[in-house]
């Protein structure tokens, strides 16, 4: 079965770099206003969980596709 090598990493970046992006905006708000900031990490950890996961779905659906086809159709 064909399989997509690469899904589920780039899910997995994806995922890392929204966290990342989101946890610097609410320390850079938090500096701004002087606020001290409060984050919960659980969603922080989950978010390249979830993304490794869609990526995965993402990947499979074609991947699947792909493996019932000739190969010379696949590549059309």
């Amino acid at each position: 079965m064909s399989r997509c090598t690469s899904c589920s990493p780039l899910g997995l970046t994806g995922g890392v770099i929204g966290a990342a992006v989101g946890i610097a905006t609410v320390v850079a708000v938090s500096a701004a206003k002087q606020w001290t900031p409060l984050l919960d990490l659980r969603p922080a950890v989950a978010a390249p969980v979830a993304g490794a996961a869609v990526g995965l779905l993402a990947g499979l659906y074609p991947a699947l596709r792909a493996a019932g086809m000739e190969p010379v159709e696949a590549l059309r």
